[in-house]
């Protein structure tokens, strides 16, 4: 652990509940928008290339602001940054039912997906330097916001059939409502910020220094390794989300069914969280990533040899999701020590940035395998590309000294 994270003062009871509370409303206000917009755009009668575009359209400026997000954080303070956008985002929710027309629904999924990611982005910030970099405390927020991922779409689909559209997103203001409170609790000398002090309005636009300061942090051998894991992460992710679910439709299984899988697996995905610290204290970090993510990959791959069996495919799934828990803490916790306190928000923000650049590259990447060699193919071919990213990182584990020290 750095010494300017270790410098910082130790979080009370209080303070540790209110950033757990932060995970769960940040991740949960997320999940909220993702689930209601698509029914609202159907409602609309919005047809299906326009609701592809609608859900592009969430992460567009988290693309190319995330740094810049993270950057802004650092120099004018993480709990500012989060409160007005836990505002901002409350506020665009409410805009949907009075502008049902489809360019601004195009426009307000652009600020409200930029608005969520900032909380995100700023909830990962908060708990790096409130953990102070320690995996258990950083798994146990992960925990929480695994659960904001289960309660949230529950929530919103309660809400939606017996309330209706314009009541669910009115309850996105109440949820954000809750996620200003938890940030509020958080003092800010436990995250080493000064107290606000007045600013130009230039401090909130980009630099270009942000950039360049943010990807430079590759040169560090911990951040370049732990990017490269979450690429990964999010590459599997990506084929969950899209393909892995089209081949249970052409297997005929219910969207229930479909639904339930997804939900058991985010569930275990927070207790293998929880249980990051513990593997932590018994076996070094970087090992844990690279094995837990290869095994993720492989167990992808093996989707087409389990003959449609839904019990199988599901424990698959679930596994995945329990060792992709594990591996989140662990991969927070690296980077929070490889950089200083300063530097938090940036490396979130180079994180985020990278993460949406797999979730953009990987689903494209296998639709056209998919589309020229068919649905078995492409999960073997996308699984072995990224076998060998794995196959990459352990050399480079083996090979690189100061990696092996973040084990020791």
């Amino acid at each position: 652990m750095t010494d300017t994270l270790s410098s910082l003062p130790p979080p009370d009871r209080r303070t540790l509940a209110a950033s757990y509370g932060i995970g769960l409303f940040s991740m949960g206000q997320a999940e909220m928008l993702t689930m209601v917009v698509p029914l609202w755009a159907v409602h609309q009668g919005v047809p299906a290339a326009g609701i592809g575009i609608l859900v592009g359209a969430k992460s567009l400026l988290t693309f190319f602001l995330a740094i810049h997000g993270g950057a802004m954080m650092d120099r004018i303070g993480t709990r500012r940054v989060m409160l007005f956008f836990a505002v901002v985002t409350g506020g665009v929710a409410a805009l949907y039912p009075a502008l049902p027309w489809f360019p601004f629904m195009v426009g307000l999924q652009m600020l409200i997906g930029f608005g969520g990611n900032m909380a995100w982005i700023g909830a990962q910030t908060i708990i790096a330097r409130v953990a102070r970099g320690d995996p258990g405390g950083i798994g146990r927020f992960s925990f929480f916001a695994r659960i904001g991922n289960v309660v949230a779409p529950l929530v919103m689909g309660l809400l939606w059939d017996f309330a209706g559209p314009t009541v669910c997103f009115l309850s996105v203001g109440v949820w954000s409502a809750f996620l200003f409170y938890a940030v509020w609790q958080i003092p800010q000398a436990t995250l080493g910020e000064k107290a606000p002090q007045s600013f130009d309005w230039r401090d909130v636009l980009p630099r270009l220094k942000d950039y360049t300061g943010s990807i430079g942090l590759i040169v560090i051998p911990a951040v370049a390794f732990t990017l490269a894991i979450s690429f990964l992460r999010h590459a599997t992710n990506g084929v969950e989300n899209s393909f892995f679910i089209v081949y249970l439709r052409d297997l005929e299984f219910a969207g229930t069914m479909i639904g339930m899988l997804f939900s058991v697996a985010e569930i275990l995905n927070g207790f293998g969280s929880l249980a990051s610290g513990w593997f932590a204290r018994r076996l070094p970090i970087p090992w844990l990533m690279v094995g837990f993510t290869a095994i993720s990959i492989a167990l992808l791959g093996a989707t087409p040899f389990m003959g449609g069996v839904f019990v199988f495919l599901a424990a698959a799934h679930a596994l995945r999701r329990t060792f992709e828990g594990i591996v989140q803490p662990l991969m927070f916790s690296m980077q929070a020590r490889s950089v200083s306190r300063d530097l938090q928000g940036s490396i979130v923000g180079l994180r985020v940035t990278n993460n949406r650049l797999s979730s953009i590259i990987t689903p494209i990447l296998m639709g056209f395998i998919v589309e020229r060699f068919g649905i078995m193919t492409g999960f073997f071919t996308m699984s072995a590309l990224l076998l060998v990213v794995c196959a990459a990182l352990a050399i480079a584990l083996w090979r690189v000294k100061a990696l092996r020290l973040h084990g020791e």
